[in-house]
């Protein structure tokens, strides 16, 4: 028991990370969505900082936090959206063709990460579980739709794009919010 505990003390520390990048994800969105007229590149240099700064610091809490709740996700999604983000900044044109794909594959390995976290955290009857799941398979359904409409066109690509942004970053907020109940709760009960 006192392992799960320890998990979910490390898990719990960095909540405040999670909620900067939940927010910066949503305000990347709304500037998407605000100037659609703006250079498609720029679309996709600002996606490839998120994901380079996205994936930086999930590595980073992986690797040291020993006993983190999703450690192997975090570690897989982090190296992910590394991965992704020096491609987009190293091949802007080839990065603008193919950026819807990788939106897609970035939002179903995000969905699917949420829908696992909140599996654990049912092991504690956490409130608001049902929310991140709800969040997670919305994200499924976001990448799904961008998988069978990659040629929208320019406009329909950064309408999903914004609108799934914003989605993404509202999942990453709530989770935090949810990080930041646990650490509350473990600290009402002394564990």
């Amino acid at each position: 028991m006192a392992t799960l505990i320890e998990q979910f003390r490390s898990l719990t520390r960095y909540w405040w990370a999670t909620l900067i990048l939940g927010i910066a994800v949503f305000a990347v969105g709304i500037l998407v969505l605000s100037f659609p007229g703006e250079s498609y590149m720029s679309m996709a240099m600002l996606f490839a900082v998120l994901m380079l700064v996205s994936g930086i610091v999930q590595t980073a809490a992986a690797f040291t936090e020993r006993y983190m709740v999703g450690r192997g996700w975090s570690a897989i999604l982090g190296v992910f959206d590394m991965i992704l983000g020096v491609i987009l900044l190293c091949s802007p044109g080839m990065s603008a063709m193919i950026l819807p794909v990788l939106l897609g594959l970035w939002l179903m390995f995000r969905g699917v990460s949420l829908i696992g976290i909140a599996s654990e955290m049912n092991h504690f009857n956490i409130p608001g579980m049902w929310w991140t799941i709800i969040l997670g398979i919305l994200l499924v359904l976001c990448s799904l739709m961008i998988f069978i409409h990659p040629i929208f066109g320019f406009q329909a690509v950064v309408l999903w794009v914004g609108v799934s942004l914003l989605m993404a970053g509202l999942a990453i907020a709530v989770f935090a919010f949810q990080l930041l109940g646990i650490k509350k709760r473990m600290k009402n009960i002394g564990a």
